[in-house]
């Protein structure tokens, strides 16, 4: 059901277009929700899911982490450890968005501690197409939508499509379900 838009069966959802993000999807939250935001501030994404899930986190990549990390305390290696206890409101901080493997374990971590089901938003996939090549966003991609598979999560993604080739939008749609423009 590719470019319809998600259906109760998508497992991953792709939001394609000028300015998209996963918000465009429409795709309401589980009873975990995790962000992985290039653009938005961690308190603003988080604000976003005051009511409704269970657990919310995020993890917070590239500039404006840093001034999530100036306010809320990186937990680093010992984030595991803490996951499953964590109720909402939860940030975690790479300061690097070259950093996929940083990203990567921090959302496996989350997937595979929470119980119950869990839907991962990536605000934009075009910040790290901006800072690596478009190998490492599709490598970095393909292994995020193949951890949230292996721990029955789900996967909302935007990507702004307004500076990038055609045959990247391509390229991302075959990771996922369904592919929607925004």
């Amino acid at each position: 059901m590719r470019g319809e838009g998600p259906t109760d069966d998508s497992t991953h959802v792709l939001v394609t277009g000028a300015d998209a993000t996963a918000a465009d999807a429409g795709v309401p939250p589980s009873s975990n929700v995790l962000g992985v935001t290039y653009e938005t501030a961690a308190e603003a994404w988080l604000g976003e899911f005051q009511t409704g899930p269970e657990r919310a986190a995020v993890v917070s990549v590239g500039e404006h982490s840093r001034a999530a990390a100036a306010t809320t305390p990186d937990t680093g290696a010992s984030a595991a450890t803490d996951i499953a206890a964590a109720a909402m409101g939860a940030v975690e901080t790479v300061s690097e968005v070259e950093d996929v493997a940083g990203v990567g374990v921090l959302v496996n971590d989350y997937v595979s501690t929470w119980d119950g089901e869990t839907t991962v938003y990536v605000d934009d996939f075009s910040v790290l197409l901006g800072e690596t090549s478009t190998e490492t966003a599709f490598r970095f991609a393909h292994a995020l939508t193949s951890c949230a598979a292996a721990n029955d999560a789900h996967v909302v993604a935007g990507l702004d499509t307004a500076d990038q080739p055609a045959h990247v939008a391509a390229t991302f749609s075959e990771l996922f379900d369904d592919v929607c423009e925004a």
